[in-house]
């Protein structure tokens, strides 16, 4: 039996985002015959905070599904800029460093960490060199790249320096996971050999399940004969959801389309107070893993926004659970950027940051039924041949049990 080190700053129970896929990836390796070990933070995303009801999931160790975890105390900004994000890094390289130390003494076979946070590919490879084992990186994001598109206050230091780190987290890892193509241009880019990247797609790891529209509306007290469009996940500043307020005040004759932002975010306070008066869009919390399902089958048409500068990030985690669910995705987001290329074909695409543009899109999509059949076919059939989560996890453990033979051979 081989012992896996997963470090990571998301984890279960976090709802959303890339907590969706470590949690899943580690619990797949457990159930495969490995021992693993999961070293994270305390659970603040995408609230920016630590929520009451996961207050007791402080530092130390506990066990989930048969997964060790041991959890950092840090640092959680509630709102984000260059300083706060710099500050935020660090208590997370410095928490996850010290809480490290308690591992140390332990045997394992294989070290993996997963980034957008510098901290974890630091605070990963450190842990594999003293312990002389392989280390591999999943690249699920770059800070570097994202803090410079995201239009955060400072964001061109912050990519300098995370740049500068990262890179020598990408040079150092024995094995890489990238999650798209762009992403893989990205890191090849920085100098990282082609022949030690696998890309590997994120995968559907929540069992969506499409349920009738009219009951599932039921649940939410929605209206039946409303046209509802639903963006689900973080709000913050890379999602530029105040193009979709925008898009809403730029709605003409049909007041049958509601618009609803579901998630939470360091943008949400001021999402709902752009939202307040307004009879067409409204900010609702997330829902649970129970209710995910019915919220994705009681919308006619799933959104996607971006930040126009959002040209080399990682594909929304939501993409997977929208285009399983059967219906129908439009997309505004950057022409020829990742999620652009990744979604041609199988979604209606609206430039990014036109909120005009995306109204009268939206508009026209309410006039043509047939059309929003066949792109919610489409995406399925692309989900089916593309994001299986069986294919997705078996390449997953492939890439594992490379690193650890690598490890048997090498020592």
């Amino acid at each position: 039996m081989s012992q896996v080190l997963l470090v990571t700053t998301n984890y279960w129970p976090e709802p959303t985002g890339i907590a969706v896929y470590t949690t899943d990836l580690a619990e797949m390796l457990q159930t495969e015959g490995h021992r693993v070990t999961v070293l994270t933070s305390l659970p603040h995303y995408p609230w920016w905070q630590v929520p009451s009801e996961f207050a007791h999931l402080t530092e130390g160790t506990e066990s989930h599904d048969g997964v060790s975890v041991t959890r950092a105390k840090h640092l959680v900004p509630t709102k984000m800029n260059a300083l706060l994000r710099m500050r935020f890094e660090t208590s997370l390289w410095w928490n996850l460093r010290r809480v490290s130390k308690k591992l140390i003494g332990k045997k394992f076979d294989v070290v993996i960490a997963c980034m957008p946070t510098v901290a974890a590919g630091i605070v990963g490879k450190r842990i594999s060199k003293l312990l002389g084992v392989p280390f591999g990186l999943i690249v699920q994001d770059l800070s570097g790249a994202g803090a410079k598109q995201s239009g955060l206050r400072g964001g061109a230091l912050i990519s300098k320096i995370a740049h500068a780190v990262e890179g020598r987290a990408l040079h150092s890892a024995d094995g890489l996971v990238v999650v798209s193509p762009a992403m893989k241009d990205v890191v090849i880019g920085l100098g990282v050999e082609s022949r030690r990247i696998n890309q590997i797609l994120n995968y559907s790891a929540r069992t969506i399940a499409s349920e009738d529209k009219t009951s599932a509306r039921r649940k939410f007290d929605w209206v039946t004969e409303d046209f509802v469009v639903i963006h689900t996940g973080n709000m913050g500043a890379k999602q530029d959801l105040e193009n979709v307020v925008r898009a809403a005040d730029a709605l003409t004759g049909d007041s049958k389309i509601k618009i609803y932002l579901v998630g939470h975010g360091n943008q949400e306070a001021s999402l709902k107070s752009l939202c307040a008066g307004k009879s067409n869009i409204a900010v609702m919390p997330a829902v649970s893993d129970a209710d995910y399902s019915a919220l994705l089958s009681a919308a006619d048409l799933l959104l996607v926004n971006e930040r126009s500068t959002q040209m080399e990030m990682s594909l929304p985690s939501k993409l997977t659970s929208y285009l399983y669910s059967e219906r129908p995705v439009i997309a505004a987001v950057p022409r020829g950027g990742a999620t652009w290329k990744f979604l041609d074909g199988v979604a209606e695409l609206v430039e990014a940051g036109d909120p005009v543009a995306l109204a009268r899109a939206i508009e026209e999509l309410t006039k043509k039924p047939e059309k929003l059949t066949d792109l919610a076919k489409r995406g399925r059939e692309f989900a089916d041949a593309h994001l299986s989560p069986e294919v997705g996890r078996a390449k997953y453990l492939e890439w594992v049990q490379s690193l650890i033979a690598l490890g048997k051979n090498r020592y």
